[in-house]
């Protein structure tokens, strides 16, 4: 029996950063269900890399997979056990309908591929807040403050104003949904507030 326990937004960011894990979800999108020969052939993996990227995306809940006799069939079809990937993989499934790039999803999902960068998040949700109050609510040393800001800065999860530090507004789907996960604290169901 297999327990999917659901990884922080933090860790399914950086399964989503990866060229070779989203090539192979997009070519899942393109064409439904695929073997994993012809996924090996779509992209010229080897049958172990090709195997390892796929169970990853699959203990993230992004793919499924089936048996045919001796093959087994994968597709792009969220978990619903896991808590990001139904969201996330509808907003990667609209971004490749759009031709996003692999380099703007990666470059996105970086963004929150540190667990404090979403606490930063997570601070200026409704707020907007100094350097120094932000430190406070973070508990980060100044220098890995400033590192990590910077890096959402750059890809607009953060704006700054004179003093003053927003949450930002991301103009692709893929960034408007990882802010909106990233800000939102995370309650364990059936745990109460």
């Amino acid at each position: 029996m297999t327990v999917n326990i659901p990884s922080p937004l933090w860790k399914t960011c950086r399964i989503l950063a990866c060229e070779t894990r989203l090539e192979l979800l997009w070519k899942l999108f393109d064409q439904g269900e695929l073997y994993v020969h012809q996924l090996m052939q779509e992209t010229g993996l080897s049958r172990p890399n090709t195997s390892n990227q796929l169970r990853l995306l699959t203990e993230h809940g992004f793919v499924v997979s089936r048996r045919e006799k001796m093959n087994v069939i994968y597709r792009a079809e969220a978990n619903t056990a896991m808590r990001f990937a139904p969201t996330l993989l509808a907003t990667l499934k609209t971004g490749f309908n759009r031709s996003m790039s692999l380099k703007t999803v990666i470059r996105q999902a970086t963004g929150f591929s540190h667990g404090r960068r979403i606490e930063i998040a997570q601070a200026l949700n409704g707020k907007s807040r100094s350097f120094e109050e932000l430190q406070e609510a973070t508990s980060m040393s100044s220098s890995a403050l400033s590192r990590h800001l910077i890096k959402l800065e750059v890809r607009n999860f953060v704006q700054h104003n004179g003093t003053l530090y927003r949450r930002g507004k991301p103009g692709n789907p893929l960034g408007k949904e990882l802010i909106m996960l990233a800000s939102k604290p995370y309650t364990p169901t059936g745990a109460s507030t």
